[in-house]
């Protein structure tokens, strides 16, 4: 854990209004009273999901209470929830806290810290902290009307080939993301959503930060938690230890120029497996960039038109091919039996086909299969990722109000990654309809903030790595680790040894690793 750091807060007046010790002294000072957060049941469930019953049963639970609105702290509270894996060398060589934000946005922090990480010299110095940010999972998180009406609208209006999508189309996904917008509203009004951007979760950390007894925080951010990770060093420059940022988003700019670079990331990891199949795999069927899309959209049509079954019994029919290969591009080490695959479905091996389709979906999915029949579909009462991830996307970026701009976006996105498809732009339709957006600056400084260590993937097909370096160059003094393979999310995994050395180092020792340094696969 680190003392001291810069002194002033540099961000924006915009950022800032609201966190004057007056205001925040009836939630700071506080502290979370803990208790496990697993009974037998719950530990024989998970367990028998392929958990680790001595990590879960150690797993620690409790709440945080914090205002809704931080400029209004006497009004309405907020209940977040919290867990912590306690340091496992015991308080005696324990660093203290090392708060984790797992991305999304969305995504249930607390559920994520089911699954050990880090290793063996992290998880003995420090508590491992998450949390599930506000409008999130147990922190008072919540379910729009219809969800699927938009991906319901797409379809008939045949949006997946924008090309083809006319005034009426339009009109028809305009209602529907005008629909959804609403109906959020209506669910839990237009206070609660008008709070859940990351401009509140950062004031939140801060409330965290200082229930867990820490004068800085050590965080570790994935994914979107990058965006929390770098707003807060931004804002509390002088509360900011260690601060590790994973897989960069876009700091600034609107929800359609993140999907826009998420299709660029896309369409460069997929050219750097090709390129992986034609150089391990005899027979690879994607040895000319020209025609590979072409040969994959071919063998998804075939899927759709007659499914194969797998050796485990489970069917694949096209879609479910392309859903396995979006969450396989991410997972280098996957690349060999996803090129086997390939060749086998283009030379029409049926048995090794039928057996790479069931090593690559238990690859993919392992025990997420057996976790129950999802949600219900229209005027669900259950908390659902996607309202959240909408509302906090919506809430944090401008984006355009007129629909065209967003057929003209996907029409883009689709040329670029055509195996990806325009949905990461008509994902961001309800924005166009939403109140409250735009709430973080776009000018926000780290001229006063310690140093970070930024982590990007080069093939990372979620994030493009353009995004670290952009945050590593906004940064001074930070320091930019590259692992040139594939993945979204890296530290503490254990997937590169020469990643998690560096990076422990800097955590554990406050040593900040060489700018620039590079880590291959294998190393």
């Amino acid at each position: 854990m680190r003392h001291g750091g810069a002194a002033a807060i540099a961000l924006s007046t915009v950022l800032i209004a609201g966190c004057t010790p007056g205001e925040e002294e009836t939630f700071h000072g506080r502290s979370v009273t803990w208790a496990p957060c697993h009974d037998e049941e719950d530990l024989t469930l998970l367990t028998g999901l392929g958990g680790d019953r001595d990590w879960l049963r150690a797993l620690e639970c409790g709440t945080l209470t914090v205002p809704l609105d931080h400029d209004d702290p006497d009004g309405r509270t907020l209940d977040l929830a919290v867990a912590r894996h306690p340091a496992e060398g015991g308080t005696d060589r324990g660093q203290g806290s090392l708060v984790l934000n797992y991305g999304g946005p969305g995504a249930s922090g607390v559920d994520a810290l089911n699954t050990p990480r880090f290793g063996e010299d992290v998880r003995e110095a420090y508590d491992l902290v998450s949390f599930d940010p506000r409008g999130v999972g147990a922190s008072e998180g919540f379910a729009c009307g219809d969800r699927y009406a938009l991906d319901r609208a797409l379809s008939s209006a045949g949006a997946a080939d924008p090309l083809g999508t006319d005034a009426e189309d339009m009109r028809l996904l305009d209602d529907a993301a005008r629909d959804y917008a609403e109906s959020c509203e209506e669910a839990v009004g237009e206070d609660f959503l008008a709070h859940l951007g990351t401009v509140e979760v950062v004031q939140d950390l801060d409330v965290l930060r200082d229930a867990l007894g820490e004068d800085t925080l050590d965080f570790v951010g994935y994914s979107y938690g990058t965006r929390v990770g770098a707003l807060y060093t931004g804002t509390f420059p002088e509360s900011t230890g260690a601060m590790v940022l994973d897989s960069p988003v876009l700091l600034d700019g609107s929800g359609i120029d993140a999907a826009l670079g998420r299709a660029n990331a896309f369409r460069d990891t997929w050219h750097m497996f090709t390129e992986h199949c034609t150089a391990t795999e005899p027979g690879c069927p994607l040895t000319d960039p020209g025609t590979a899309i072409g040969i994959t959209e071919q063998v998804i049509a075939d899927l759709q038109n007659a499914p194969l079954v797998a050796e485990d019994g489970v069917a694949i029919n096209g879609d479910m091919f392309s859903l396995l290969l979006t969450l396989a591009l991410p997972r280098d080490e996957d690349w060999d039996d996803l090129a086997a695959l390939f060749t086998a479905l283009h030379e029409g091996d049926e048995a090794d086909a039928r057996e790479g389709l069931g090593t690559l979906y238990e690859e993919v999915f392992g025990s997420y299969r057996d976790r129950g029949p999802a949600p219900p579909e229209p005027g669900a009462d259950h908390v659902d990722a996607q309202a959240a991830r909408t509302a906090i996307s919506c809430a944090d970026r401008r984006d355009p109000t007129d629909v065209w701009d967003y057929r003209d976006a996907a029409r883009v996105a689709d040329d670029v990654a055509p195996l990806l498809g325009p949905d990461p732009v008509w994902d961001q339709l309800p924005c166009a309809h939403w109140t409250g957006t735009g709430q973080v600056p776009d000018d926000v400084s780290f001229e006063d903030a310690p140093p970070a260590v930024v982590v990007g993937t080069l093939g990372d097909p979620s994030t493009p790595y353009a995004w670290a370096e952009d945050l590593h160059r906004d940064m001074p003094g930070s320091s930019l680790v590259t692992y040139t393979g594939a993945g979204h999310t890296l530290y503490g995994e254990g997937r590169n040894t020469c990643v998690e050395e560096a990076v422990d180092a800097y955590v554990l020792e406050d040593r900040l690793p060489r700018d620039g340094l590079s880590c291959d696969p294998g190393r």
